[in-house]
């Protein structure tokens, strides 16, 4: 019985952490549709592929701008997220900049690595805290 329940627990514990980290991407649709143009174009650019980058920075700006205050959860609202949300449009558009200056593959690598960054901080600061 003893057993049962630490399984019960253990699968109640993973799915409590499974809901948190839908929830994000299903209460604010703007961050989802973020990160689905950064994960098709900053993993590419990892591995040194920039073509998915290079035609797809003008949408993912875009996608940014619509990333506003307005469109945040509530809950999610409080002046160390805007700021980074703030940081993380600007950023975007210097990744975009860069693009269209046609600068170096580093340059572009090295601000979209940033970028990536800046996205995570945001998803972290929107998790629910562990006690």
């Amino acid at each position: 019985m003893k057993i049962i329940k630490s399984l019960f627990a253990f699968a109640a514990f993973f799915a409590l952490n499974s809901v948190s980290a839908q929830t994000i991407s299903e209460r604010w649709p703007q961050i989802k549709a973020y990160h689905e143009i950064m994960s098709k174009t900053f993993h590419p650019a990892e591995e040194g592929n920039l073509e998915p980058i290079k035609s797809q920075s003008e949408l993912l700006v875009k996608s940014a701008e619509a990333l506003s205050v307005e469109s945040m959860p509530e809950e999610f609202r409080n002046p160390k997220t805007i700021e980074t949300l703030i940081s993380l449009k600007k950023q975007t558009k210097l990744v975009d900049e860069l693009v269209q200056q046609k600068a170096a593959n580093d340059e572009i690598i090295k601000a979209m690595t940033a970028l990536h960054d800046t996205f995570h901080k945001i998803v972290g600061m929107c998790q629910p805290e562990k006690k």
